[in-house]
């Protein structure tokens, strides 16, 4: 939980709506002329009563009508103006404001999102703005809006009686009070009902991704019931809200209520003894029960304010945090030759836990390695590394010779293309997808591409060709069709060096193939860096770096490390043979079948 204090967070925010200046001095302007006419109409009620009505002026009272119902009209005016400009400024703010926080969210460092829940993010993004959005229009502006009002009230209170002004003031430190008392109580209960919100959000988003998993596993009931568990928290934050608010409003409300009874005894005293008027409480009355309507508006808008604190920390925790990916620190370059080194590089995730140890290997220009070893061994983690994803904990990588902390990474990453082991294709059409490799490419160029790699007569022979919606994640394509379309993109972008985090498990011996000849088409005249998981397709990879727990244990060609019966022999002689059962056992399954 971040420790920011409300007002910490209101000069935040309100650094945010003074970047709309203009906007925001037409909305006060309205605030103060729907304020000062709001104050008139009392007072000539008032003088109406004394000096025309209790004196028999009848004959005059069409004049003062008529300043009456023209006080009204501006009243109106200025009102339905301040409803308008202020949606008007407030969808501005909130606009800028979710810009800033999806545009933060995408050049933070990817370590932040080790710990945090897809549902969670979103969440802070959508439903954490939204409820902003009450606060400006119903919250800091119309809160302007009434402590103006109060002031003016107050002023006119002390003009038509000093007496009857501070004894209605008597109640005011009981509301200050319970104010403060179930203040901080109701931020904590709203911050509550923000993480429980955000909680369901990851339960469902998880589960509609994995829905496929969950129905083949037959998990469908421990969702149910994890769902039933994070509802039912959620359920029980809400209900804490509403006791404290069902201790809270009661309260102010009896102090309000406390305030006109004040009035009126004391009021109606003072009248009786001829020190004051009929028309001047008349209008006391009404003043005070102006005074009262905008307290009231405050108190009923400050369980709104506590919930607004809760979702600006839970924003402000993304938009403040310092790991941030520096796109354009350091030298450009616009070409690479595609020499790699790591030199003694060492990285570790968590202190003292060393995941990569005095890595050091040279990759020439052109040349294409294979990754390979056990699952963790720190085959991913390098690739990351050459990414910029992290940055080594000791020892330092170069490209052609200069220290990839110095290359600005927009560029870097411009001539590296990463094809990751799981594809993900966004909403839109496969050409979209092929697209992202590079943006501004036209469809002649996408498909000349497609038809070097060998894949144009695939996409031609889906419903659509290259018109198919792919659906959310790329759900209606097979993961042999989803890995040809990411080789597409990252061929497009014409890349200095390749990176492949090779998967070709699950795939028919047709699209393996195409894969494979795709691949190669891909690899050509460019440094390349295969993470091999089939580990016959480092055949065609001029050497191979076996990891083992963080190290590099072997380096050498296909048949040197085979001849050299060690950890590739051993992982290479298990592939085959778990590939040689599983065969004969569908061959198996088929014959009895």
């Amino acid at each position: 939980m971040s420790s920011n204090s409300s007002l910490t967070l209101l000069r935040s925010f309100l650094r945010e709506m003074f970047i709309y200046k203009k906007l925001l001095f037409l909305t006060i302007l309205s605030i103060i002329g729907a304020s000062i006419t709001t104050l008139i109409s009392p007072y000539i009620i008032g003088l109406t009563i004394d000096e025309y009505v209790l004196k028999g002026r009848f004959s005059e009272l069409g004049y003062i009508v008529f300043i009456l119902l023209i006080t009204l009209i501006a009243q109106w005016f200025f009102t339905t103006l301040r409803g308008y400009i202020t949606e008007v400024f407030s969808q501005r703010v909130l606009y800028n404001m979710r810009n800033k926080l999806f545009n933060k969210l995408l050049y933070l460092h990817i370590d932040f999102y080790k710990n945090k829940q897809i549902g969670d993010l979103v969440s802070r993004v959508i439903n954490d703005t939204s409820t902003l959005n009450e606060v400006l229009v119903s919250g800091i502006l119309n809160v302007i809006g009434d402590i103006l009002t109060i002031i003016g009230v107050f002023i006119a209170m002390l003009v038509l009686s000093p007496r009857l002004t501070l004894v209605s003031m008597a109640t005011i430190p009981l509301m200050i009070f319970v104010a403060k008392f179930f203040g901080t109580r109701l931020r904590h209960a709203y911050r509550e009902t923000r993480e429980r919100v955000a909680q369901l959000s990851s339960v469902v988003s998880e589960s509609v991704a994995g829905i496929e998993a969950i129905k083949a596993f037959g998990r469908e009931k421990s969702f149910v019931s994890e769902f039933d568990s994070v509802s039912r928290d959620t359920m029980r934050a809400y209900i804490r809200v509403a006791v404290l608010m069902g201790f809270f409003w009661p309260l102010m409300n009896l102090a309000s209520i406390l305030s006109v009874i004040i009035v009126l005894i004391y009021g109606g005293y003072l009248s009786l003894t001829g020190a004051l008027s009929i028309g001047v409480l008349i209008a006391f009355i009404q003043y005070i029960q102006r005074f009262i309507q905008p307290i009231n508006n405050i108190t009923s808008m400050y369980d709104l304010l506590q919930s607004a604190f809760a979702s600006l920390d839970r924003i402000y925790e993304v938009l403040r945090a310092q790991n941030v990916e520096e796109i354009d620190k350091g030298r450009g370059v616009d070409k690479l030759r595609g020499e790699i080194v790591f030199k003694n590089v060492w990285f570790e995730y968590e202190p003292g836990r060393p995941v990569l140890k005095n890595i050091s290997f040279t990759i020439k220009p052109g040349e294409l390695i294979a990754l390979v070893g056990h699952t963790g061994a720190g085959k991913t983690t390098l690739v990351n590394l050459l990414m910029k994803f992290y940055k080594p904990v000791r020892g330092e990588i170069l490209i052609d010779g200069v220290n990839i902390e110095e290359i600005k990474l927009e560029d870097l990453r411009r001539r590296i293309s990463y094809v990751p082991q799981e594809t993900y294709l966004f909403t839109g059409t496969v050409l979209d997808n092929i697209k992202i490799g590079k943006p501004g490419a036209t469809d002649e160029e996408v498909i000349k591409i497609c038809k070097e790699l060998g894949i144009h007569d695939f996409i031609e022979k889906l419903p659509n060709g290259y018109y198919t919606d792919a659906g959310e994640a790329g759900r209606r394509l097979s993961v042999g069709e989803k890995q040809l379309i990411s080789i597409a993109r990252a061929m497009l972008r014409n890349p200095d060096i390749v990176i492949l985090d090779e998967a070709l498990s699950s795939i028919d011996p047709k699209t393996e193939e195409m894969i494979r000849k795709a691949i190669k088409k891909l690899m050509m005249n460019r440094t390349g860096i295969i993470v091999a998981h089939r580990l016959t397709i480092t055949r065609d990879c001029s050497r191979i770096l076996v990891l083992d727990n963080g190290e590099i244990v072997e380096d050498g060609t296909f048949d040197e490390l085979l001849a050299k019966r060690g950890l590739f022999y051993e992982l290479y002689v298990t592939q085959l043979k778990r590939e040689k059962t599983l065969s004969e056992e569908l061959l198996v399954e088929a014959s009895s079948g």
